[in-house]
């Protein structure tokens, strides 16, 4: 039975944020809620990692999704540097590895995800970095500043975001990506072409087709060796080749996962007194045929709002289509959808110019859009992916016709 323990939630990121500040400012909750995170820091955004904090140009109170007194006054306790080791649901209860235990009737698991490694020769070496938290940035906002040149291996929105940081700096940047061009899955062949030749405009060394074979050093990186036999000095290394969901926990208390923790529409998982929230779930979304998980700071924040509503009994189905930005040298693009397939592409205006626009269809079916340097507008390409109707593709292409006619003949 239901006691007075309230509500424990496990991770410290920024879907956990959200979801106690929902809690606490749009329910009215008044059980009591802990936090446990294994950082030392505040709950903190992760996008500036790649970008304004890691040029120096944001500081860390930038990042903080609240400001610290926000805890305090709402009777939020903030486990920091505790690592949750031990979940269990039958006694719900939770032990971290400073020996703390958390009583709770309901738990969420928001424990994120990790840096996928690099197993090749010389991983081991000093000067290779990983990009995940905020440690991570520091470390590597300070080996930027002491470096001359980068191999960033990975050219996924992560190492385009670091190539733009540091062509910024001035660094002599080469890029190492197997597939045929940047986002090459994402986004297919001709707008992940655009993204490639817009960094190779600004100066970046791109070697798609290529891959790592060897980080060549002694005691410290000094060089890459590609799998086509090319050797390319490096003063250090970023490997960004994706992430891991953190589902360790979950896997020990019993909960189902696959490729991370499974959880329905409103987010509960397969215990009726645990959710999950954030980059760790792979929910079963109304607009897809198999489970999603969505590694992106949109769908933390909607992740967030919707444990709330379910945790205090009107559970909030997430049927939102999933949306991202990523800002490269001095443009910011905007990308709505999750598509497992599309047939072709249709492009409005100039790819080097603001209001650039860029729709994938399934037959007459847009499922997904994106727009560069044109904010506002993705609210309008999500009402129109969001749709699911066929729409007219002339008028798609058509610079002419304003993206909320487009919507709004969707809808």
């Amino acid at each position: 039975m239901p006691t007075n323990n309230g509500i424990a939630i496990v991770g410290a990121g920024l879907a956990a944020a959200k979801t106690v500040e929902a809690l606490r400012l749009t329910h009215g909750y008044e059980g009591p809620l802990t936090l446990i995170g294994d950082e030392p820091h505040l709950p903190y955004e992760r996008p500036g990692l790649s970008k304004g904090y890691l040029l120096g140009t944001v500081d860390a109170a930038g990042l903080d999704v609240h400001p610290a007194d926000f805890y305090a006054a709402n009777d939020i306790s903030l486990l920091r540097c505790e690592r949750a080791t031990d979940l269990d649901l039958a006694a719900r209860r939770v032990r971290t590895d400073a020996g703390t235990e958390v009583a709770f009737d309901q738990v969420v698991l928001a424990t994120g995800a990790r840096a996928r490694r690099l197993d090749v020769a010389g991983r081991g070496l000093a000067g290779i970095h990983y990009l995940r938290n905020r440690d991570d940035s520091d470390r590597l906002r300070e080996a930027l500043g002491s470096a001359g040149s980068v191999v960033i291996v990975g050219a996924g929105w992560i190492g385009l975001e670091l190539a733009s940081a540091a062509r910024t700096l001035g660094l002599t940047t080469t890029v190492i990506e197997p597939l045929p061009t940047p986002l090459y899955t994402v986004l297919g062949p001709e707008i992940g072409g655009f993204f490639a030749q817009r960094h190779r405009d600004h100066g970046v060394n791109l070697r798609t087709g290529d891959g790592v074979e060897k980080f060549l050093g002694t005691g410290r990186v000094e060089a890459v060796r590609t799998t086509t036999g090319k050797i390319i000095p490096a003063d250090l290394v970023i490997v960004g080749i994706g992430a891991i969901p953190n589902t360790e926990l979950a896997e020990q208390a019993g909960l189902k996962t696959d490729a991370g923790v499974l959880v329905d529409p409103d987010l509960r998982t397969s215990h009726p007194a645990a959710l999950a929230t954030g980059d760790v779930a792979r929910q079963r979304h109304p607009r897809h045929l198999n489970p999603i998980r969505v590694d992106h700071w949109d769908n933390a924040v909607v992740h967030g709002t919707a444990a709330a509503a379910t945790l205090t009994g009107v559970p909030k189905v997430v049927d939102v289509v999933p949306y991202f930005f990523s800002t490269q040298y001095d443009s910011t693009l905007e990308y709505v959808g999750h598509p497992l397939r599309w047939d072709r592409v249709i492009t409005r205006g100039d790819p080097d110019a603001p209001g650039f626009a860029a729709f994938w269809l399934d037959g007459e079916t847009p499922v997904a859009a994106m727009t560069l340097d044109n904010w506002g507008a993705a609210e309008h390409l999500r009402a129109l992916v969001a749709a699911a109707r066929p729409t007219d593709t002339g008028r798609l292409g058509d610079p002419g016709v304003p993206l909320p006619d487009l919507a709004r003949a969707a809808a």
